[in-house]
């Protein structure tokens, strides 16, 4: 499923996103969103997911704009994972399945509730983050990092072809983090489009890198012609220098 946005001009308080940003996201591709803290990533994702208005500038699915789609017709094509997950907050009683059924809810009609096919999904989901044993465990007993995994697993359940993902690594450690992110590439062709902090996952994982410079301005492409130390440098305003590793190029800061 194809993500365009055209001529978008986005600002929030005195920062300017970005300005007549053009972007074509085709099906399959994964997308990295990068730039400073503050340049705001998590406004642009929220304003692509269609719950923020833009200043100027339109955004299509697969050619239907955005605001043409109903909310339930939006969210059967388009899934969001927040930075902020408010679940474990909302009901002492709400267990970890409870919220990998949310993923399901686009998908219910209003006269009945989960069917047999809607609980395998949701456990499913539930096992490919690794948390089939906490099933009936109360999201308030959860870590930071269960909660992240928690999250993704809703996402799986909602069966989206277009998931947007704002800092999906945040509050994982290292293992985690390439669990987590090899679990995305490897979700069947899925379009992916995602905030990130860690310019070497991106470097690693993603096909095409946004980034935002915070004054308006913005580059898109590519991974291998976005990403470099002399790019990386204006972008995070602080010197980059390029390593050579038998992983690949890595970015350090000097």
């Amino acid at each position: 499923m194809k993500l365009a946005a055209r001529k978008l001009s986005v600002s929030i308080g005195t920062v300017t996103v970005c300005r007549d940003l053009d972007l074509a996201i085709e099906s399959g591709s994964c997308w990295a969103i990068l730039g400073v803290n503050g340049v705001g990533k998590s406004t642009l994702l929220a304003t692509l997911a269609g719950l923020r208005t833009p200043d100027a500038g339109t955004i299509a699915i697969d050619d239907l704009s955005l605001d043409e789609l109903a909310p339930r017709d939006r969210a059967r094509r388009l899934g969001l994972m927040t930075q902020e997950d408010s679940f474990h907050i909302s009901d002492p009683e709400t267990t970890a399945l409870d919220v990998a059924l949310l993923g399901r809810l686009p998908h219910l009609d209003w006269w009945r509730g989960e069917s047999a096919h809607d609980l395998e999904l949701a456990h499913t989901a539930l096992a490919a983050v690794g948390l089939s044993d906490i099933a009936t465990r109360r999201t308030t007993m959860l870590s930071g990092g269960e909660r992240r995994r928690l999250a993704l697993a809703a996402l799986l359940a909602q069966e989206v072809p277009l998931c947007l993902l704002d800092e999906p690594t945040s509050h994982l450690d290292l293992h985690q983090q390439i669990a987590f992110m090899d679990l995305l590439i490897g979700w069947d062709g899925r379009t992916l489009v995602m905030t990130l902090h860690d310019v070497n996952l991106a470097a690693r994982y993603c096909t095409h890198a946004l980034l935002l410079f915070g004054d308006g301005g913005w580059c898109a492409g590519p991974v291998a012609e976005m990403l470099s130390a002399e790019v990386l440098t204006r972008l995070y305003r602080h010197p980059v220098i390029a390593v050579d590793t038998s992983a690949g190029i890595a970015y350090l800061p000097r």
